[in-house]
């Protein structure tokens, strides 16, 4: 408790008197015609502070003195003496008794101007905010509604319009034309008093009435006739009442489609307000998603060829972690533009200053007449803080330097993260997906969708075909994307090879829309050829990666051969020669085959890492192109990699490197990051010659248009070089015509963890295409030979 030293000056202290404000407060009014009274006021009862909270204003009245009000808790002292203190004095005191008056607005509000009511009123309201035991008082409730009707005696009515969830409605009404900014809203109830849920939307459009249009979202429970909306402002305030809800009211997404001119600021503080409740409420989250899907804004951009200056946005992509992805076209041949302005319906601004990612567009080329010199295609990735709910749709505007400026509206961003990740990728011509746009524009934005579309992932269905081997010695698991007409030449091979009796066969197919007519195809063949198989539908398509580890995942063998579909044995025993091979050497972690195009040339002797002209890596096939019998092709050894196509590894060396990587997108890369896994843990990685089969080359990506039509490759290069450089330049520093492999590597876990480096080296290496030519022997590199193709795989 705190005792106030104060020097009592009868003269000048006022008589105030105190009403009941509610149960727990009282309020203390008291009039002056001294000066202001400045500085912070104390309640004190016989010298002592009162218990906070409580608050003090003052006002001007008409005959130019000064009305001082105070609100504090009730005394619970009968008898003692209230005062209130200012600058270490008494300037006002108050009996207090067991029972005060109800307060009179009449009394409160008289003799005050329309100015200095609204400060009375604002002044209740705001300790009522900041007081939650005074919002539930009825009594105080009883107060505000009998000060509000005493200024305004008939509320105009306010109107439920719509149903935005099953709790919340979206009302509306009016205000006059000069009510100006809105600074607040309070509801009043039988028994409660506090802010609306949700802000007030004031139009811009004035009537034929000179009224402007009012809207705003509230709790059904409280849109009750009798309860109140008190609307304040900076120029004065509005009481409205409720009207009944009527029965079928339309939903949201109902009622703004039939309302084609629903203004723009309307419906973005409809969907600010949603997106609020949305974090306690997943209807309310919902009904977000559902607004932006089923009433768009329709796109809009200035594609004039008779106008000096045109743009569009083509592409808008919210990543889910708050950055931004934009794609389009600005044509500005004067420089009037001076950057672009984005906003999201929550109310987040991003702005771009300058356009630096920019590249040719035929179409725009061609509508404005610019030909080659054309470079007004633009990519840009804005960063920024998560929002409340999804986003699928922005609103743009296209800065002029005069301050004006061109409104731009994009399509609805695609729905699913796949989709929108394709839309990404496919933004821009691979050839100006350059390491600098990669780095801070395309993977920032692929990133997260990447993930998101992978955190969608459910199990897989399980279908099988005959009895599963108890004890098989190895698992083949085979992806399925697209292409299936090569299963019956595989099938085929498998079932005429009595080195497969032990083998589990495992199918993983990625595309669930084949899901029938593969269940169909593998029940016949297992008809055919009494062959049990396993297979596995995806529920989407998740990729090489997720795909190879969803077929691991339920793989009984010691060894795991990760098969491509299109990869069909040359003869039998193929299998027991690779399994020999790998059991030969201890410490071997991965082995591979020698593979064959269908003119039996070579397609992979071993995979090796090489950089090109640009100084990028890339991953390359020795002896690629090169005859079948080519002799240095001929002899088993270390490599730096084997291709996925056919590769073979322990499961506890698969396990211990975390499996395939699926960072990657749609299918390219995975399988040299996993040999680079292997490298890492200092396990070997061996070409087997001796075993052939032939590989139709990339028929099933072939078929994936967002991986043909896009930079996905690219993406895949930049982030296979980005984790592993550093390892691949060490391992192509090694001598790979050694008969013994390279050193043991540090533990897996402390290279993944280390901060990566992209060399800057863009020195190309000298061609050794006069190795190819010499006359050769057993001696020949393979490693040199094997760059005469530098065609990546």
């Amino acid at each position: 408790m705190t005792v106030l030293a104060v020097l009592p000056t009868s003269t000048t202290i006022a008589p105030a008197q105190l009403h009941a404000l509610g149960d727990d407060f009282v309020l203390a009014s008291w009039e002056s015609d001294g000066p202001e009274t400045s500085g912070r006021v104390v309640p004190t009862l016989d010298g002592a502070e009162v218990r906070p909270p409580y608050t003090t204003l003052s006002v001007r009245t008409s005959w130019g003195g000064q009305r001082v009000l105070s609100i504090l808790r009730t005394p619970d002292q009968p008898g003692a003496a209230a005062r209130f203190v200012a600058q270490g004095r008494v300037i006002a005191e108050a009996p207090t008794d067991t029972d005060f008056p109800h307060l009179d607005p009449a009394f409160l509000l008289g003799s005050l101007d329309a100015g200095s009511r609204l400060r009375v009123v604002r002044f209740l309201f705001d300790f009522a905010r900041s007081t939650p035991a005074l919002r539930g008082d009825a009594g105080f409730a009883a107060v505000c509604r009998r000060m509000v009707l005493e200024l305004s005696p008939v509320p105009s009515p306010v109107t439920a319009r719509a149903a935005a969830t099953d709790e919340l409605l979206l009302c509306a009404g009016s205000l006059s034309a000069g009510f100006g900014e809105v600074t607040g809203a309070v509801i009043i109830g039988h028994g409660a008093v506090g802010p609306a849920p949700f802000d007030v939307c004031v139009g811009s459009a004035i009537d034929k009435r000179g009224r402007l249009a009012m809207s705003f979202l509230v709790d059904r429970v409280l849109c009750v006739p009798g309860n109140l909306l008190v609307v304040m402002g900076r120029n004065g305030l509005a009481c409205r009442s409720f009207d009944a809800v009527r029965a079928n009211l339309p939903t949201l997404t109902e009622h703004l489609s039939t309302r084609r001119d629903t203004p723009l600021n309307l419906r973005q503080h409809i969907l600010r307000g949603l997106a609020q409740r949305g974090r306690s409420d997943a209807t309310a989250a919902a009904a977000v998603r559902e607004l932006q899907v089923l009433a768009p804004l329709p796109k809009r951009q200035v594609a004039d060829a008779k106008r000096s200056i045109g743009a569009s946005l083509d592409l808008a992509v919210p990543t889910g972690d708050g950055g931004l992805f934009l794609a389009g076209w600005v044509h500005d041949p004067h420089g009037l533009s001076a950057g672009l302005s984005v906003q999201t319906p929550f109310g987040a601004e991003r702005r771009l200053e300058v356009l630096e990612h920019r590249f040719p567009r035929e179409d725009v080329a061609k509508l404005f007449g610019t030909g080659s010199t054309d470079r007004s295609g633009f990519v840009a990735y804005l960063p920024g803080a998560p929002e409340p709910a999804a986003v699928l749709q922005v609103h743009a505007e296209l800065l002029l330097g005069s301050g004006g400026s061109i409104k731009l509206v994009p399509p609805l961003r695609p729905l699913s993260p796949a989709e929108a990740r394709a839309a990404v990728l496919g933004s821009l011509p691979p050839q100006f997906a350059t390491p600098q746009l990669l780095e801070t524009v395309l993977a920032p934005a692929v990133a997260p969708l990447h993930a998101a579309h992978m955190a969608s992932r459910r199990a897989p269905e399980i279908v099988s075909f005959g009895r599963r081997p108890e004890n098989p010695s190895v698992s083949l698991i085979i992806p399925l994307y697209k292409t299936l007409e090569f299963l019956r030449f595989q099938l085929s091979s498998f079932a005429t090879d009595p080195g497969m009796a032990d083998a589990e066969l495992i199918f993983v197919l990625d595309s669930p829309e084949q899901r029938d007519e593969l269940v169909h195809l593998l029940q016949g063949f297992h008809g055919l050829y009494g062959l049990p198989m396993t297979l596995l539908v995806q529920p989407a398509n998740y990729g090489y990666s997720a795909a190879n580890n969803a077929g691991a995942g339920v793989a009984a063998a010691p060894r795991l051969l990760f098969l491509n579909s299109d990869v069909i044995p040359d003869r039998p025993g193929w299998l027991a020669s690779l399994l020999a091979a790998l059991e030969e050497r201890p410490g071997t972690g991965a082995v591979g085959p020698k593979l064959l195009f269908d003119d039996d040339s070579l397609q992979h002797a071993g995979l090796y890492f090489d950089r090109d002209v640009r100084g990028r890596w890339f991953n390359h096939h020795y002896f690629k192109g090169l005859p079948r019998d080519f002799l240095p092709a001929r002899r088993e050894r270390s490599v730096p990699g084997v291709t996925g196509a056919c590769l073979l590894m322990p499961r506890d060396a698969f396990e211990a490197v975390g499996g395939f990587c699926e960072d990657y997108v749609i299918g390219d890369f995975e399988d040299s990051d996993l040999c680079l896994r292997v490298r890492q843990a200092g396990m070997d990685i061996r070409y087997v010659p001796s075993v052939e089969l032939y590989h139709l080359e990339r028929r099933s990506i072939s078929r994936h248009t967002g991986y043909t039509r896009g930079v996905a490759s690219e993406y895949n290069a930049w982030l296979h070089a980005r984790r592993w450089s550093g390892l691949m330049e060490e391992l192509m520093a090694h001598d790979w015509d050694e008969a013994v492999p390279p050193p043991p590597r540090r533990p897996l876990e402390e290279s993944l963890l280390r901060p990566i480096t992209v060399s800057n080296d863009l020195t190309p290496r000298p061609s050794l295409l006069a190795d190819i030519r010499a006359p050769l022997s057993t001696s020949d590199s393979p490693h040199h030979s094997g760059r005469a193709n530098r065609k990546r795989k």
